[in-house]
């Protein structure tokens, strides 16, 4: 389970707030009939199992859960508001 940091790094990697650039770790999911929120991450196919628990893959995975408040956050301090708010039973 990642912790409340991973969280808070994820977010500036994905708004562009830390040097760590986007499009080597990650893409937007292009497809537009998903659930929840509209900052959906590709989830890259892996053939090899090392791959499929690589940090890109786990954050993916985590962040596509979590509620549209939370990854629309406007800010950092709002995020972190929002993340007290959410449960993480998966």
């Amino acid at each position: 389970m990642p912790t409340y940091s991973n969280y808070l790094v994820w977010y500036k990697i994905i708004n562009n707030i830390v040097a760590v650039p986007f499009s080597s770790l990650f893409k937007f999911a292009l497809n537009s009939n998903t659930r929840g929120h509209p900052l959906k991450l590709l989830l890259p196919e892996s053939r090899v199992n090392a791959r499929a628990h690589a940090f890109p893959v786990h954050v993916i995975t985590v962040w596509n859960r979590l509620l549209t408040d939370v990854v629309l956050a406007s800010s950092l301090s709002l995020l972190k508001y929002n993340l007290k708010n959410v449960s993480f039973s998966y």
